[in-house]
């Protein structure tokens, strides 16, 4: 059984066929987090050209009154109709043989296989004896009343987003999501604080949810247990995002389970994926420990913003680093942390 019919749950499903969907809610609803994927997402086996909101092609960098932003002419992200994008992978899923099957919690009860796409707080990856740290997240759809650039989401860090970083994503000139992630304190009150830089018009929809934290050492694998997507922490501890990563492993968990050998996915994702997860994790950690506002000034006067432009990937960051460390007035800057992370 799969147990969890969020966007990662189904597209297992779709993969495999065949197998029962167990999900505790009552029926189809959209999970909390944001529908913004990379380009990447564009290798996946799932047809979204109907399901694209919006393009974009870059980002702006905000701290303390310094900023840069990097911009492509190419798109570079899709913000999605997530609740659109759940409902197409359910419909596959259903189509390849899968029972979907709502209002249906998984306690304990035993298969040939419990696969664990259950979201951040993981039933099966509790029963696994794995315990998780967190970022919490709040965030509103909402429309503007000024026009903002679609083509260019913004990422804004201060003490309005502690631990992590707040955002901006254009769903087109006057809509957009708004919101932060945090390790401490309270999501709405920290929002509000943030919300005070645009003209809100009108709430649409509000938001809250947990990010797991990436830990190399929790295992995915135990008997007849497999952990996938969010339930794996299969995120980027940069950004919090996990869609991309999620799919690619369950795409992995799926030629696994159809060889009968389970253990072969714990070793082929890592294989394939976890060097770009440790790598998030470790510019994560750097930057929580740097002073940002000094990093973007550098970024914009050295004109790094030019090598993300050219190299930068959402995904997987070693070719960015390893153009970055081709250049030795950036050692002093980056240099630890651009050997740590592609070690």
């Amino acid at each position: 059984m799969i147990v969890g019919s969020g966007v990662v749950g189904a597209y297992l499903g779709k993969q495999i066929g065949d197998m029962e969907i167990w999900e505790r809610s009552a029926d189809l609803r959209e999970k909390a987090c944001s529908g913004l994927v990379s380009k990447n997402f564009r290798d996946l086996d799932v047809d979204i050209d109907d399901l694209v909101v919006n393009e974009l092609k870059g980002a702006s960098f905000h701290a303390n009154g310094e900023s840069f932003e990097v911009k492509k002419r190419q798109t570079q992200a899709y913000a999605l109709d997530r609740i659109g994008l759940q409902k197409r992978l359910i419909e596959d899923a259903q189509e390849n043989g899968c029972k979907v099957l709502y209002n249906k919690s998984w306690n304990g009860q035993e298969d040939e296989y419990i696969i664990g796409a259950d979201g951040s707080y993981s039933g099966v990856a509790r029963s696994m004896g794995i315990k998780r740290d967190y970022v919490f997240t709040y965030q509103v759809k909402a429309e503007l009343e000024q026009k903002i650039d679609p083509e260019v989401c913004e990422l804004h860090f201060g003490d309005f987003a502690p631990g992590f970083f707040a955002w901006m994503i254009p769903y087109g000139e006057k809509t957009a999501e708004i919101g932060l992630g945090y390790k401490n304190g309270n999501g709405k009150e920290l929002y509000q604080k943030f919300a005070k830089n645009f003209k809100i018009k009108r709430v649409i929809a509000e938001q809250s949810a947990p990010i797991p934290v990436f830990n190399p050492k929790d295992p995915t694998v135990l008997g007849n247990k497999a952990l996938v997507g969010d339930a794996a922490a299969q995120v980027k501890a940069t950004t919090g995002g996990g869609i991309v990563f999620g799919m690619r492993c369950a795409d992995i968990l799926a030629d696994s389970i159809k060889k009968g050998d389970l253990q072969s996915y714990e070793n082929n994702w890592r294989k394939l994926y976890e060097k770009d997860l440790k790598a998030h994790l470790m510019v994560k950690k750097y930057s929580d420990k740097a002073s940002l506002d000094k990093i973007f000034k550098t970024i914009r006067e050295k004109q790094i913003n030019r090598l993300i432009e050219d190299y930068g990937d959402m995904e997987h960051l070693g070719t960015l680093i390893k153009q970055c460390l081709k250049r030795p007035d950036l050692w002093p800057y980056f240099g630890k942390m651009f050997f740590h992370a592609i070690a």
